[in-house]
């Protein structure tokens, strides 16, 4: 009995505020269509469309809203009856429902796109994270792409749009009428009138139907028909068939490329408008990379991003022709060899000439045990450089040459070969690289002696086919080593290394130490490149010493060296190793499709363990390409390159893989063309590279390990 009196309470009182509960304020969703929607409410769960929330659902104040690439939905403000509509690939967040008509009903657009029907009466705020727009009574559509887009096309009424600073305050307001847009990153923060194409292209992926608009308080179709004024311009335009293009044109629209977008440089996030094209004439393929990287304002050449401090497009102005003319002419020729992205012609160790100049990643000498794909371009275009990589091949001798960059040059090599017996192409050939600076990006580089890396070695060469379309041949053999000349001494407590050539690294103890060798044979069969070879490696010597991720890891290197140097005991006892190399790769259907993989593993007779086996290092590399017109329909095209040392390693036996570490690259891009649009693509670039401080010295998580982190960049690019 008493248990029945305490519920009757219980439901007299919690009643009146179920039914207040039941009629309050609230974000409803009231149509989806498609399937992946998803509400990640406050408390961080998620909510999957159809299972999770439902249409006509109460979206809980605070959630996240995010559409994917195939749905739309539309919310509705219960009483207050404003329609907000989600476009595809929309996070869209409820911060604030208002309870009463004083209050303002506030909301958070964090990518994609909405438009917003809004019920006179009410007071409404959308906020990115770079602008504010306050709305009463009004049909717009915002759109927001971070870096890229933040843009607000107002049909009818007025919105109050404001320029935000990084803590929220608002540093410039202007009101958009009705007919008018305005762009964060335009050419200026104003209202400006939009054309029937801008009308068409915001508002033609968020139509609403007729019967939908008329519900919204102080909206009416004739009021409202910015769906129907779209398709009509469109109607009133008459198609025409499009000429075929000239051989010319053509060649222009594959040349040039125009992107705008954003970029990280140094920590700090940078608008960029860059024009890259590319020319391809013959054996000669030239890239040119003619930016203008800014914060704020593109016409300001006070705000444009100066690498290493130097104002690129100054051309020797800055220096003064009149005052130091050959100043002048310096820095001009440097401003110069910064707006060539690449230059190459002909294939090396095939053509009697070839040569690479600029931001590379395939630089070589001879068939790469102490250099192979060392690349200069790591941290582009944060870090630009000039590197070369050229060779020569006369009747009787011939040479190659490399360079990290002209302009401050600290990797050098050279190769020089001849040939033995005349009208036979066997050659026996030396080469060195150097490292001057190694430890250059250690916080201390004395403390491991500041050293220089040297390497030398010696090799053979002889196509036994030269590479036609359907075969090719040559076998190959090298041998190299490596050794450190130390500039400062250093010590450990116990022992000190004095400067000077540490030739005992290479002989001692009656015996080669720190040594490579490498033989096999690379060739194609039809469209298939292929290389094997067989490997065998002692102490501190790494096959293809200088490569992709050399950059990256040198600091570790020079630790190594260091170490060795202070227990040469401990390295002497380091088990040879040996293994064979394979790497395959095919490019068809006219290089549309380009795959390429390679795999080491290495193999000591000595290791006592599969663990040790595994701390040998093997070696990893993958590489795709899909061209422009590949996939049907969609035509979507890019590519993924992946390089990575230690792979088993880190997957086996220590157990922590990780994509962003200094023994990995990774880079590529997924360019999708803009629908209705065709001079237009989006492209999504993504790379790893080293941290940098506000001086741009790399950051290192350990010793000599530098912390990397992802690069992530959305770009417009725009051809012809």
């Amino acid at each position: 009995m008493k248990s029945r009196k305490l519920l009757a309470i219980l439901i007299a009182v919690l009643f009146p505020a179920l039914l207040f509960a039941q009629g309050g304020p609230s974000m409803i969703l009231e149509f989806v269509s498609g399937s992946e929607l998803t509400v990640q409410t406050p408390n961080g769960t998620t909510l999957a469309y159809p299972s999770g929330i439902a249409e006509d659902d109460a979206i809980p104040v605070g959630s996240l809203v995010r559409t994917g690439p195939t749905t739309t939905a539309e919310l509705r403000l219960k009483p207050n009856g404003t329609l907000v509509k989600l476009a595809k690939g929309t996070n869209f967040r409820v911060d604030t429902v208002a309870a009463a008509p004083s209050q303002t009903n506030q909301f958070a657009l964090l990518g994609g796109k909405v438009r917003t029907v809004a019920a006179k009466g009410g007071s409404y705020e959308i906020r990115s994270t770079s602008t504010v727009a306050g709305v009463r009574g009004t049909d717009f559509t915002f759109a927001v792409e971070e870096g890229k887009k933040n843009l607000l096309l107002v049909a009818k009424g007025a919105v109050q749009f404001g320029r935000l600073a990084a803590d929220g305050a608002v540093l410039e307001s202007i009101l958009v009428g009705a007919g008018q847009f305005a762009d964060l990153f335009g050419s200026a923060f104003q209202a400006l009138a939009y054309t029937p194409e801008q009308f068409a292209a915001e508002y033609g992926d968020v139509e609403i139907e007729p019967d939908k608009l008329k519900s919204v308080p102080g909206q009416d179709l004739a009021d409202a028909g910015g769906d129907t004024k779209g398709e009509d311009q469109e109607k009133a335009v008459e198609k025409k068939e499009p000429a075929e293009d000239s051989p010319f044109v053509k060649w222009l629209k594959e040349a040039l490329g125009f992107e705008l977008g954003s970029v990280t440089i140094d920590q700090t996030t940078y608008a960029k408008a860059v024009i890259q094209p590319i020319i391809k004439v013959g054996k000669l393929k030239m890239g040119l990379y003619l930016p203008v990287i800014y914060q704020s304002n593109l016409f300001d050449p006070g705000d444009w991003y100066r690498p290493r401090g130097n104002d690129e497009w100054s051309f020797g102005t800055d220096v003064g022709w009149r005052s130091d003319p050959a100043g002048a002419a310096l820095d001009a020729a440097q401003d110069l060899a910064l707006k060539i992205r690449f230059l190459e012609y002909g294939r090396q160790l095939e053509d009697p000439f070839y040569l690479k100049v600029g931001n590379l990643n395939t630089m070589t000498l001879g068939h790469g045990l102490l250099m192979r794909n060392y690349a200069n371009d790591q941290d582009f275009p944060a870090v630009r450089r000039i590197g070369l990589n050229m060779g020569v091949t006369g009747e009787k001798t011939g040479f190659e040459v490399v360079t990290n960059d002209l302009a401050d040059p600290s990797v050098v090599g050279a190769r020089l070969f001849f040939f033995p017996v005349k009208d036979f192409p066997f050659s026996l050939g030396a080469q060195a690289v150097a490292d001057f600076f190694p430890a250059r990006e250690l916080a201390a580089p004395s403390g491991v002696g500041d050293p220089i890396f040297l390497g030398l070695g010696v090799d053979m060469d002889l196509p036994i086919i030269r590479r036609n379309a359907l075969l090719g041949i040559r076998w190959f053999a090298e041998g190299a080593a490596t050794v450190p000349y130390i500039r400062d001494s250093f010590t450990d407590g116990s022992t000190t290394v004095d400067p000077g050539l540490k030739t005992e690294l290479l002989w001692s103890d009656n015996q080669l130490k720190n040594w490579g060798a490498a033989t096999g044979f690379i060739g194609n069969v039809a469209i298939i490149d292929w290389r094997l070879e067989f490997r065998y490696f002692t102490g501190a010597f790494r096959p293809a010493f200088f490569d992709s991720a050399y950059e990256r890891v040198k600091g570790t290197y020079a630790e190594e060296y260091a170490n060795y140097l202070l227990n040469p005991g401990d390295y002497d006892a380091t088990p040879n190793v040996m293994g064979v190399y394979g790497e395959g790769g095919f490019s068809f259907l006219r290089e549309k499709l380009t795959f390429k993989m390679g795999y080491f593993w290495p193999w000591s007779p000595d290791a006592a363990s599969l663990a040790s086996q595994i701390a040998n290092e093997d070696y990893f590399v993958a590489q795709l390409v899909i061209k422009k017109g590949l996939i049907p329909i969609v035509d979507v095209y890019g590519s993924v390159a992946y390089e990575k040392r230690g792979l088993a390693k880190d997957l086996f036996f220590d157990n922590d893989f990780s994509i962003l570490d200094a023994n990995t690259t990774l880079k590529g891009e997924i360019v999708v063309p803009v629908p209705k649009t065709p001079n237009l693509d989006l492209a999504f670039v993504f790379s790893t590279s080293a941290r940098r401080d506000g001086n741009g010295n790399i950051v290192y998580a350990s010793a000599g390990i530098p912390e990397m982190v992802p690069v992530i960049t959305l770009e417009t690019r725009l051809h012809f």
